[in-house]
């Protein structure tokens, strides 16, 4: 029975210090805890702060870039650009294709920035815009010059309510505006 209570004597008191000690190492670890929580919560919110003061001028900038793509791209624009004396229809043919595309591929990463429906009107509007040109191309005859062929581009044009790239141009600056 010493024995007993002698381990007791023991136990008892080591049993209480270990609860002791388990309490306040709960207690600090949960505040440890919360205050890494608070200080990531600020860390996040400064990080998110700063890159949207960088964000914004580049996505302003996107949108930009996108509705000068879309005038450029636009079927008179685009002929009158591209045309000059001497040029066969089959060759502004091929030179009007060639320049949306490379217009295109010019501006791909500009799609980080915009949101994806923005992104799917200037698709559409780069690929409508093409049709037309093609076509013009099916309608035209073979030994045609590029005058006919321009011409012929922007009679098809004309015939349209809303060319696509009007159409995209309003679309980017609606969501520009709702934004911004």
């Amino acid at each position: 029975m010493d024995i007993i209570i002698q381990s007791l004597i023991i136990v008892v008191p080591s049993l209480i210090i270990l609860g002791i000690v388990y309490i306040m190492m709960n207690g600090f670890l949960e505040s440890m805890q919360k205050m890494f929580m608070e200080d990531y919560r600020r860390r996040k919110d400064e990080t998110k702060a700063s890159n949207h003061a960088t964000i914004i001028p580049l996505r302003v900038q996107a949108y930009e870039r996108m509705i000068l793509f879309l005038e450029r791209i636009s079927p008179s624009n685009l002929v009158m650009r591209i045309h000059h004396s001497g040029i066969t229809a089959h060759e502004l043919h091929a030179e009007l294709i060639k320049t949306i595309r490379t217009e295109y591929d010019h501006n791909l990463s500009q799609q980080v920035y915009l949101s994806i429906g923005a992104w799917e009107m200037i698709k559409t509007a780069k690929e409508e815009t093409a049709k037309i040109i093609n076509i013009t191309a099916e309608k035209t005859h073979a030994s045609a010059s590029g005058l006919d062929f321009g011409q012929g581009v922007i009679s098809i044009s004309s015939q349209l309510k809303k060319l696509p790239t009007e159409v995209a141009i309003e679309y980017l600056k609606k969501e520009f505006a709702e934004n911004f």
